[in-house]
């Protein structure tokens, strides 16, 4: 006995030996113009969500060069974000990339007051690549098929005459791309044109499922095979249920709130047989009724931790956990997300430490051409309302906190101003897409008005209304009934 447990301390001894003697993704580059400016590299989490992940982000020296270690385990698809651009790179484990680097460009002033802003997007060269580069050969292909698709794309949806040419396009991707054996690469291809195929109704859905899901590896990391994997199963959830085989599954999820029934139901489909990829068509279809609100949040979550208890797979956990974040993130009555940022002297600011009034927090792009009167506005907010009301200025834009800072001191504002100017973070899990962007927040910290209206627009009405109920609420608590002549003392 005492030996099986030595060896088992061994065993494990060596494994986070051998674990921790893994080496690093390099990702690197240099180039003067990108001195001191901000880079941010993130993955997708999982496909079903789209929640991004940040891997890492830092500040290129002052000779514009950086160097980040990533721990990867498998290939991912990493988007390294830096002024108007987001590059992308396929990034393998254990791999050294040295990147070549375009003249870094800030936004705009009217790129970053623009709430639709798309960054500029393209593929990384590497200057020291293993060929074939993954990187390379699917930027190849995706110019190829895109070229495709632009070219044929209204006629093959208007005509079936055009259906022989998709027939010509995967022998001809396949001359082109014959000395290529990365299985990736091929997966990203065979998935990319199925989807051509689903797209023109070529294939039917259901043979589709058959050819290139059923029995088949789920590949959770590869972007094309999520890219369909979503679009077969989009809305999937009212549809089989209007299915003979299907009809229990609203009722499964709704009313029995179980998993074992879900997936019994979705068995009945022949294309679902094996029961991780059933699994992962059950957790799609409640992320999609969430999404729709089909159904009740509370059962659809029931349901959910249901599957986390019962499967086997720490990504579908990980999915459960995405999806739950993102339905109830900034939802009223939710806690809201924390975050750590700098005042004007340099002092941190969590956000515990606003706790013990109302909060009104507000995201202010000082070069917007409302800044000025949402300010003024702040002014008398802060001025009536300071004793019950917390406000919270965050700077956004890049390079815009000395500006502003310039802009509080000048006219003499009070209240809290924070340097979010450099933090993509916060913006994200605060949906800033426009200045101002503002929330309402309870003294413990959860949402009342998410989001709030801004400073300007009758946000006082809205305060004033909070104030009241509030006053009611305590005086239920306490027993008492409010009286319809009570005088609310709002200055």
């Amino acid at each position: 006995m005492f030996n099986k447990l030595l060896l088992t301390y061994f065993l494990l001894f060596a494994s986070i030996i051998l674990h921790s003697q893994t080496n690093p993704t390099i990702v690197r580059g240099c180039h003067k113009t990108f001195a001191n400016q901000k880079i941010t590299i993130t993955a997708e989490d999982d496909f079903i969500t789209g929640t991004p992940k940040v891997l890492y982000s830092t500040v290129a020296d002052k000779n514009g060069c950086f160097s980040a270690k990533l721990n990867l385990t498998e290939i991912a698809e990493l988007k390294i974000i830096f002024g108007k651009f987001i590059g992308l790179l396929y990034a393998e484990p254990e791999r050294d990339y040295d990147l070549l680097l375009p003249e870094f460009e800030n936004k705009t002033i009217v790129d970053s007051l623009n709430p639709y802003f798309e960054p500029v997007g393209f593929y990384f060269k590497i200057k020291n690549p293993v060929l074939p580069e993954l990187t390379d050969v699917i930027a190849n292909f995706d110019n190829i098929f895109n070229q495709f698709l632009n070219q044929y794309f209204l006629h093959i949806s208007l005509s079936r005459y055009y259906d022989t040419q998709i027939d010509t396009l995967p022998a001809f991707i396949d001359s082109l791309f014959s000395d290529v054996t990365h299985q990736y690469f091929i997966d990203y291809k065979n998935y990319s044109i199925a989807s051509l195929y689903a797209l023109t109704l070529v294939k039917n859905h259901q043979t589709t499922i058959k050819d290139y899901f059923s029995h088949k590896q789920i590949l959770y990391n590869n972007p094309a095979y999520a890219d369909l994997f979503n679009e077969l199963f989009k809305d999937y959830l009212p549809y089989y249920a209007d299915t003979r085989q299907g009809k229990r599954l609203v009722a499964d999820i709704a009313k029995a709130k179980s998993y074992s029934f879900a997936m019994e139901t979705l068995g009945n489909n022949p294309l679902l047989t094996d029961s991780t990829f059933r699994e992962l068509v059950l957790i799609k279809s409640i992320h999609d009724a969430l999404s729709m609100e089909q159904l009740p949040i509370s059962s659809c979550f029931q349901t959910l931790d249901s599957i986390k208890i019962y499967t086997k797979s720490d990504i579908h956990k990980d999915i459960i956990d995405n999806i739950k974040q993102k339905t109830m993130n900034l939802a009223i009555g939710t806690k809201i997300p924390p975050f750590e940022l700098v005042d004007v002297d340099g002092n941190t600011v969590k956000t515990r430490d606003l706790q013990g009034k109302y909060v009104y927090l507000n995201f202010i792009n000082i070069k917007s051409f409302t800044a000025d009167e949402e300010l003024k506005a702040l002014k008398f907010l802060y001025k009536k309302y300071q004793d019950k009301l917390r406000i919270v200025t965050v700077a956004t834009g890049a390079g815009n906190m000395p500006l502003i800072s310039k802009v509080f001191r000048d006219n003499n504002y009070e209240w809290l101003l924070l340097d979010g100017t450099n933090d993509d973070e916060i913006l994200d899990k605060y949906k800033v897409v426009a200045s101002p962007t503002c929330y309402l927040i309870s003294s413990e910290l959860r949402f009342i008005l998410s989001p709030s209206p801004a400073p300007n627009n009758h946000f006082e009405f809205y305060f004033i209304k909070e104030l009241r109920e509030e006053r009611i609420r305590k005086l239920r608590h306490e027993g008492s009934q409010p009286s319809s002549t009570i005088e609310y003392d709002l200055k």
